[in-house]
C-alpha cells in the first residue's frame, strides 16, 4: 500500500506544480481523498489517509498555497505519531505533523494575522477514533506552523489544540455553525462507559448533551453543556 502511495504522491506533486492547478476541479480524486479550499482562497489541502494493520491510520497532505502575487507553493507535511500527554500543548510543524483527515477550514483573526482552525477526523486505532481542533498558520513563506494557543477550557487551561478519543463504537459530532453571526463549534460530550473506565478514552461515548467553543475576544471559548436551540 505504501508503495502504491508513493507513487501516487509523485504523480500528484507533479499535476499540483501545474499554475491552474489551484482552480482544477481534481473530480476524478475527489471521491476518495480531500481537496478542500480554505474559505479565503488563500491555500488548498490535498489530504488521504491509508489503513494499515490493526486499523491504525498513515495520513498524507499536500497544502498548495498561492503567495502575494498568485504564485503556488507546494507544503508537504508528514505524519508522525504523536502520542505524549502534552500533545495538545505542544507547537508541530509541517515535519512533525499529527496526521487527521480535516474536513472543515475556519479562519479567524487574531492580532489582524490569520489563523486557520481545522476539525480533523484520526481513525487512530481498532478500539477508538479521533476528533482534533487544530490550528494552521502559515510563518515563512514556506513553513507551516500548528499549535496557536487559542483554546480557552474549563479548567483555566489555554490549549493549542483540542483532541477527543471515543470508542470505535460510538460517534461523536463535531461542526462549526454560525448563530447570529456568531462563530461556535459545537461537538458531542464524552463520558466514560463506566466510572472506573474514566483514565481509558478507548472507552469513552456521547452522551447526547453538547459543549462548544465560542470564537470571541480573540480566543475559542469553552461552553459547558451548550443549547443550540436557546442560543437562536
Amino acid at each position: 500500500a505504501m508503495k502504491f502511495n508513493n507513487s501516487f504522491k509523485k504523480t500528484l506533486k507533479r499535476c499540483l506544480n501545474d499554475p491552474n492547478a489551484f482552480d482544477f476541479p481534481f473530480d476524478s480524486i475527489s471521491n476518495f481523498m480531500s481537496t478542500k479550499a480554505s474559505p479565503d482562497g488563500a491555500f488548498r489541502l490535498f489530504n488521504w489517509n491509508i489503513e494499515l494493520k490493526n486499523q491504525t491510520q498513515h495520513y498524507e497532505c499536500i497544502i498548495l498555497k498561492k503567495d502575494n502575487k498568485g504564485n503556488l507553493q507546494l507544503i508537504e507535511l508528514f505524519d508522525k505519531k504523536n502520542t505524549s500527554f502534552d500533545f495538545e500543548f505542544q507547537i508541530i510543524n509541517e515535519k512533525n505533523w499529527k496526521g487527521a483527515l480535516y474536513f472543515d477550514i475556519i479562519p479567524v483573526k487574531k492580532n489582524n494575522k490569520t489563523i486557520y482552525t481545522l476539525l480533523g477526523w484520526d481513525g487512530n486505532n481498532m478500539f477508538s477514533n479521533i476528533k482534533i481542533i487544530e490550528t494552521l498558520s502559515f510563518i515563512k513563506k514556506n513553513n507551516v506552523q500548528f499549535g496557536t494557543p487559542i483554546f480557552n477550557c474549563l479548567d483555566g487551561k489555554v490549549k493549542r489544540r483540542v483532541v477527543f478519543q471515543y470508542n470505535k463504537k460510538s460517534y461523536m459530532s463535531l461542526k462549526h455553525v454560525i448563530i447570529k453571526k456568531e462563530h461556535y463549534l459545537v461537538f458531542d460530550h464524552l463520558i466514560p462507559t463506566s466510572p472506573h473506565l474514566k483514565d481509558f478514552p478507548d472507552w469513552y461515548v456521547t452522551d447526547l448533551s453538547f459543549d462548544a467553543f465560542k470564537w470571541e475576544d480573540d480566543s475559542w471559548n469553552f461552553i459547558q453543556d451548550f443549547d443550540a436551540k436557546s442560543n437562536r
